[in-house]
């Protein structure tokens, strides 16, 4: 029985390979179906790829972006490596992200777009320990420089993707190894309530929490291998 989300998500990649997780659109047109083998290698090689950024286990990572197939791919790979993510949408202003990612003490995050990473730019001298970047899609060479000069460095997600092959090639089965650590106690994430009624407040929850929900939902929803459903809250 597994203990953590990522632990339930390899038993099914190994039970259930070749069934679809997940359709997503590429460049905006066609759905692409990847199974739940191909998920987990690009899983294992998007873990490879932050731990060759220096992701350790019990880091808090920032995820600063709305629902895309990347998203899912980061929040297995990191949480698997037993990292905390800290979500949070696209509409979030340049002073909630400063407040979140500071109070959670945020050293890495994931953005969706350069007006993400400006955010944080603007408000950098309040988030002192966040030094690395990675976004999901291209930025600019100016923009690459203004992070530098801040003292942050920056890469895409494709260039991360890029560095995970080489280590996975190296060594083999590592991200596999870190999720058998994982424990149902540890904590998986931090979500931030929206703040209407004051400072956004945290709300830790560990794999626990989560695999509660997955087992009570098919007591109340019929649901059946291969199914498709579409998610439409937002991630956080």
């Amino acid at each position: 029985m597994a203990d953590t989300v990522p632990q339930l998500f390899l038993e099914k990649a190994q039970s259930i390979p070749d069934i679809v997780m997940q359709y997503s659109k590429q460049n905006g047109k066609d759905f692409v179906p990847t199974t739940y083998k191909e998920m987990a290698e690009e899983v294992a090689v998007t873990a490879a790829g932050f731990l060759e950024l220096g992701l350790s286990r019990g880091d808090t990572i920032g995820f600063i972006s709305d629902n895309r197939k990347e998203w899912l791919l980061c929040d297995l790979a990191v949480t698997g490596l037993g990292a905390i993510d800290v979500p949070r949408g696209c509409d979030t202003t340049e002073q909630e992200i400063s407040y979140i990612l500071s109070f959670s003490e945020c050293r890495f995050c994931i953005t969706e777009n350069e007006k993400q990473i400006q955010k944080i730019l603007a408000k950098k001298d309040l988030m002192p320990l966040l030094s690395k970047i990675v976004c999901f899609d291209a930025f600019s060479a100016d923009l690459k420089a203004k992070v530098q000069a801040a003292g942050m460095s920056v890469i895409t997600y494709e260039e991360l993707f890029e560095t995970g092959k080489k280590r996975r090639e190296s060594k083999p089965g590592e991200y596999e190894n870190e999720v058998a650590k994982g424990k149902g106690t540890d904590t998986v994430t931090i979500i931030f309530t929206s703040g209407t009624t004051g400072e956004p407040k945290g709300v830790m929850l560990s794999h626990k929490n989560f695999l509660f929900q997955i087992e009570a939902f098919p007591k109340r929803i019929r649901i059946k291998e291969g199914q498709i459903w579409l998610s439409v809250l937002p991630i956080w």
